[in-house]
């Protein structure tokens, strides 16, 4: 077997929700616990994150080893840079501040290999085994097409304006930034914002409509039902700092009211 099969891909076929979270933290422990608990994936944030090549690949290793699918979120969507975050093994690549037709195609061009895309080969990455892919390339290749996902943060104004073309590009998820999306509305930050709702709900609809999965941030648990009900079927539920950070506020209030 040539590489450990994108679960995402597996959920999405099976018609059900694929569940995961996304780190700013390079901690390879997050995603051997959230393999663990039975997520599906692991975003890799290297875009806001100080992160370097080795913390990354170190990232996908710890998720890929609990079963978890790692998705590199990269910094800009770059040819090479999404050609080195799909090398290290990675079952996809999420790009940000996604905002053309022509800027979609490039990253599905670069995502994959010909004939669909332009994605250059070196049988020696992680991705083909370190060079045991050889025996068999043709195996690694169809496993690669059927295994990487292309994933673009719709998070401005213009993303939303040129939706349809981004759409018809060949990526396979949108995802909403409604954080970036209320700054750019400028509405602060304001993801619940009733505007931002209701731009939100609108990409959700054309993209199922062009038979793109959509996907989101949620918040809270409650909050996940209430976009799949409208058909989002790619959920990060939270993040991690974000949760300690909620969990540990709530504590040092407690222990600072029991001890006074």
């Amino acid at each position: 077997m040539i590489g450990s099969a994108n679960k995402v891909v597996a959920a999405l076929e099976e018609g059900r929700p694929a569940f995961g979270s996304l780190t700013l933290l390079q901690e390879p422990a997050v995603g051997e616990i959230l393999g663990r608990c039975g997520y599906d994936f692991l975003v890799i944030d290297s875009e806001h994150a100080a992160a370097d090549e080795q913390s990354v690949l170190a990232m996908v290793r710890g998720a890929q080893s609990a079963g978890c699918t790692p998705i590199v979120r990269v910094r800009h969507a770059e040819r090479k840079e999404i050609l080195w975050a799909l090398d290290t093994g990675a079952g996809g690549v999420l790009v940000p501040v996604l905002e053309s037709g022509e800027q979609a195609r490039a990253v599905v061009d670069a995502a994959h290999y010909p004939p669909r895309g332009r994605r250059t080969v070196c049988s020696a990455t992680r991705a083909a085994g370190h060079g045991t892919a050889r025996r068999d390339f043709g195996e690694y290749l169809a496993w690669a097409e059927r295994n990487v996902l292309t994933i673009g943060l719709v998070e401005t104004r213009r993303g939303v304006e040129e939706l349809d073309a981004i759409l018809a590009s060949g990526i396979d998820v949108v995802m909403l930034g409604r954080a970036d999306l209320s700054l750019d509305m400028g509405l602060g930050y304001a993801p619940w914002h009733p505007d931002v709702v209701a731009a939100s709900y609108d990409v959700v609809e054309r993209a199922l409509a062009a038979g793109v999965t959509p996907g989101v941030l949620a918040y809270s648990v409650e909050e996940a039902h209430e976009w799949m009900a409208r058909g989002v079927s790619f959920v990060v539920f939270s993040q991690p700092e974000m949760l300690l950070s909620d969990a540990y506020q709530q504590a040092i209030a407690g222990l600072r009211g029991g001890a006074s």
